[in-house]
């Protein structure tokens, strides 16, 4: 399967996300990508200002314990899991905080740029909707000039008045402009 979705962290707010349960690998995995920065920051820690670059997160083993319902054990076992399958950096600093780095940040997210990324959407759509609106076009003067071939009659066939007016009402009663009609 290929492509991808974005989740706001909003979700983590929803009732589901918050219900208390005990973590499964993947619930822990999404919530370390909810976690990192979407965008590079500063943070005070310990008295100390500190940058965490976009795709990082600074937290600590306890409060991933709390979160996932886990053991120590189990979620030092998890991020070095992780880390040995190339997915993060995971560095314990000397104070206890907990340093991750999700590796392939940017691709799990897209380009760091959302601005160029919301450019390109709106020029696609845009393009899309031109071409949407040049087949409707097409589409609609096809039928009118189905319509026409329809209700039109040669040269050598004579009609009478009658048969125009028949065909003058059935144009009518479909929903068509009477001034769109030609009778030939």
């Amino acid at each position: 399967m290929q492509g991808w979705i974005k989740l706001h962290r909003k979700l983590q707010e929803h009732w589901l996300y918050r219900e208390k349960r005990k973590f499964s690998r993947y619930e822990a995995w999404l919530d370390l990508l909810m976690m990192a920065n979407h965008k590079d920051n500063k943070i005070m820690q310990d008295g100390e200002l500190v940058e965490v670059k976009r795709g990082e997160r600074i937290t600590s083993i306890r409060q991933l314990m709390e979160s996932w319902a886990w053991s120590n054990t189990k979620v030092t076992k998890f991020l070095k899991t992780l880390e040995q399958d190339g997915m993060i950096l995971c560095k314990i600093t000397p104070k206890k905080k907990t340093h991750i780095t999700i590796l392939k940040y940017e691709e799990y997210q897209g380009v760091s740029g959302d601005s160029d990324s919301e450019e390109k959407t709106q020029k696609r759509q845009t393009n899309d909707r031109e071409a949407t609106q040049n087949n409707i076009n097409k589409n609609v003067k096809n039928e009118k000039n189905e319509k026409k071939k329809h209700y039109s009659t040669s040269v050598n066939k004579k009609i009478d008045f009658r048969d125009r007016e028949i065909a003058l009402q059935d144009w009518i009663q479909s929903g068509r402009d009477p001034e769109e009609f030609q009778w030939k």
